[in-house]
């Protein structure tokens, strides 16, 4: 068999219709078809469930990476993909084939009989049916996609659970306040299952998150209270009260990933028998990737577009939150003009990220190819056009970076705004 990535996505598309909704917040389709596959999640041992806003994937990768050096083999479940929707499916380590995924998501398919449920409660169901059949793996990961309570990956009880930063974001979904998106992401605390709790820039979220633990008996460790991470003179410093450990900073420039790595290190140290000084003495910046994530892209097609005084940026976030996080890094770095390149979806808030970014000498917008739910590049610009005084709409991703870079043949250039971007980015760079 050699599975073509068009038959992928051909079905794909067909798990796609089976519900009218992208998007219906429930575990009751979840678990009926589970229930049909034989409860593969009853099977997941060893395991860490991740939930927040910003950071989860990052956050998820540095437990990866700090697991794989312990030598354990890991499952791992993560969403969205940015290039292929193999990535979202990482089986003893390696990311699944196309002939993988094209059996596995055949045989649910088939099992569902074409009941009504949502693509990510079918495609998460998938993940749980191979995790289960590859249970001789040490750790299964798995990332909340959105929200907590009844996201479909909700559906086991982990060794650990993990909350990074909460934030605005995902409100027709999830809430109008912060609190009550910080109640829906406490949706994955289990009663006496240790959940560690990071970074939180609302301390509405944290009393939430910390009342919600303590109603229902689950052990906290807490950022700020149990455990501490800092940056100064290129060191990180990493303690709680049993650990005080000192290493080398893994990049000077991305700054919001230290408070991740934090996270990530005190989630470690609640799980059995796992190393985390020796892992640290490593370079960092050379063994965790984080694609789309602050990348900066050194090669490939579209960095042939700009000139030898260019940098270029690529990075995914799309809520307020995180663009200060970026602005922060940017701010850090030596001075440069920066000019950026943003595609949105319709349903976030365009003109609160870019308020969050200082010194921007001049704006592109462009749409998201192949993404129904992007605003137009004219939308796009027509919602920020009075936040600042160069902004104009570009056709294509190449076209905003040509044009980015002869009028500003030493800037900075940032692409930004949505995952989806990121992933397109990444995709046409790699042609």
């Amino acid at each position: 068999m050699n599975t073509s990535n068009e038959q992928i996505n051909l079905l794909l598309d067909e798990l796609l219709n089976l519900h009218p909704k992208k998007i219906d917040l429930s575990l009751d389709r979840t678990f009926k078809l589970l229930e049909k596959l034989g409860n593969p999640q009853k099977k997941i041992t060893n395991s860490v469930m991740c939930s927040g806003t910003n950071g989860k994937f990052s956050t998820l990768n540095f437990i990866k990476e700090i697991l794989r050096y312990n030598n354990k083999t890991i499952n791992a479940y993560i969403s969205p993909h940015l290039v292929k929707f193999n990535e979202r499916f990482e089986i003893l380590d390696k990311i699944v084939t196309n002939d993988e995924l094209y059996k596995l998501l055949s045989e649910v398919k088939e099992v569902n009989q074409n009941e009504s449920i949502t693509f990510f409660e079918i495609t998460t169901s998938a993940f749980f049916k191979i995790a289960a059949e590859n249970s001789d793996a040490d750790y299964t990961l798995c990332e909340i996609g959105l929200g907590g309570e009844f996201d479909s990956v909700n559906v086991f009880t982990p060794t650990i659970s993990v909350i990074s930063s909460i934030s605005k974001d995902h409100k027709e979904f999830l809430g109008s306040d912060i609190k009550e998106i910080a109640a829906a992401k406490a949706g994955i605390i289990k009663k006496h299952v240790p959940v560690v709790i990071g970074y939180q820039p609302f301390e509405e979220a944290k009393k939430v998150l910390i009342d919600y633990a303590h109603s229902i008996e689950a052990p906290t460790w807490i950022y700020d209270q149990d455990f501490f991470i800092i940056e100064e003179d290129n060191k990180i410093i990493y303690e709680d009260n049993d650990h005080k450990i000192k290493f080398d900073s893994f990049n000077n420039y991305s700054k919001f990933q230290v408070k991740n790595l934090g996270l990530a290190i005190a989630t470690c140290l609640q799980l059995y028998n796992i190393d985390v000084k020796e892992f640290l003495k490593i370079n960092l910046h050379q063994h965790v990737y984080f694609p789309g994530r602050f990348e900066k892209i050194k090669e490939g097609r579209l960095f042939s577009l700009i000139n030898k005084n260019n940098e270029l940026y690529l990075d995914g976030s799309h809520n307020s939150d995180a663009a200060q996080n970026i602005n922060q890094s940017l701010m850090s770095m030596p001075p440069k003009d920066l000019c950026i390149i943003i595609g949105m979806l319709n349903t976030k808030d365009p003109e609160d990220y870019i308020k969050q970014f200082s010194n921007i000498k001049e704006i592109k917008t462009v749409k998201i190819p192949s993404e129904e739910s992007s605003l137009s590049a004219k939308e796009l610009k027509d919602r920020i056009l009075t936040l600042h005084d160069s902004i104009s709409e570009e056709d294509s991703i190449e076209a905003a970076i040509k044009a980015m870079a002869s009028d500003n043949p030493k800037a900075r250039i940032l692409i930004c705004g949505s995952l989806y971007l990121a992933g397109k980015v990444l995709e046409l760079n790699s042609k």
